[in-house]
């Protein structure tokens, strides 16, 4: 259980990281954005991008290993109505709002509890703020336990409003500098998000059968890539057959990554799982170490409802309401 103080704000507030331990697998956890700053599976390679200084999370705009909020993905026309007002929010991807705006990923949060393997955040987001209404507390602990990372969450509004949170990780198994268009890849969906040439989902959920997005049996991540197929940016509604007990919580099995030295699993309750490449990597700043940011330079797999959720009346919260989700990225050695 570590502690240091990983940088200063421009209004002067210290930020500090933390480190936990299950006792071989390491993370260490920033106060900005709840960010994952690192992660080695059995403490050996680090398989989560990230930054050497705090100056470089706050030009970054990515999210490396953030939590993203007040909703992630993207909204259509950056507005949504509720109870007859509507809400404009903030313009930043192509004329829709992408992850909230500035976000919770560019907010300080602040320490709950941190012990040997877990560590609580919380975020106090007033209404207003990048548009959204009401007033709403958000916690998230990040536990590690026999070589898993389990993030839980926790969000209590005071009032009517939307809330569809995710992890932004960026992982690549083989260490950052390398593509990852050798890892496999397995997710256990059926159906998929049809979207528009905004990437905004069009109501329809297609099979995936002879699509590049069946990746129900195991396959190369760049097998589809060509002239045609840039890399992936979809969500999945996933469809699991495997199930496992984390704590109280049955989680089901959403998707399967390995290379040749280890498996990387992905649990949880949500209903969709945005499958990310990394296709507009490459120009930020370098990764830790100096290594250079390259497109397919990372995955993401981030577990949440639907994109544009919030305009077809889903993931909208009142007061009373205590919004919850579970994911697991859980890693196993291979011999």
């Amino acid at each position: 259980m570590k502690k240091r103080l990983f940088g200063v704000l421009p209004m002067g507030d210290d930020v500090f990281s933390y480190e936990i331990s299950d006792g071989e697998s390491v993370a260490e956890i920033m106060e900005y954005g709840a960010s994952i700053l690192s992660l080695r599976p059995f403490g050996q390679t680090d398989v989560v991008g990230g930054f050497d200084t705090l100056k470089d999370y706050l030009c970054d705009t990515s999210n490396q290993g953030a939590i993203v909020g007040r909703v992630a993905n993207r909204i259509a026309n950056a507005e949504f109505t509720l109870d007859g007002t509507k809400y404009f929010l903030p313009n930043n991807d192509n004329g829709n709002c992408l992850h909230g705006g500035i976000g919770f990923q560019h907010r300080k949060w602040t320490l709950v509890e941190h012990t040997e393997n877990s560590i609580t955040l919380s975020y106090f987001s007033p209404s207003g703020e990048d548009g959204f209404p009401s007033n709403l507390s958000v916690f998230v602990k990040y536990t590690l336990e026999n070589h898993a990372l389990l993030i839980s969450y926790k969000a209590i509004p005071e009032g009517i409003t939307p809330i569809a949170l995710t992890n932004h990780a960026f992982f690549n198994l083989d260490g950052l500098g390398d593509d990852i268009t050798n890892h496999t890849i397995t997710i256990w969906a059926d159906k998929y998000s049809e979207t528009d040439d905004k990437l905004i989902p069009t109501g329809n959920h297609p099979l995936v059968n002879c699509t590049p997005l069946d990746l129900r049996c195991a396959k190369k991540i760049a097998l589809y890539f060509g002239d045609q197929f840039k890399g992936y940016d979809h969500n999945m509604i996933l469809s699991p057959k495997t199930f496992k007990t984390f704590g109280s919580k049955s989680l089901g099995l959403a998707a399967r990554v390995e290379n040749d030295r280890m498996i990387m699993l992905t649990y949880t309750d949500q209903p969709g799982l945005q499958f990310y490449t990394g296709n507009f990597l490459g120009e930020g700043p370098n990764f830790k170490g100096g290594v250079p940011q390259i497109i397919h330079g990372a995955f993401c797999l981030e577990a949440q409802t639907e994109p544009n959720c919030i305009n077809h009346g889903k993931a909208i919260y009142c007061r009373g309401d205590v919004y919850t989700q579970l994911t697991v990225y859980e890693f196993i050695r291979k011999k």
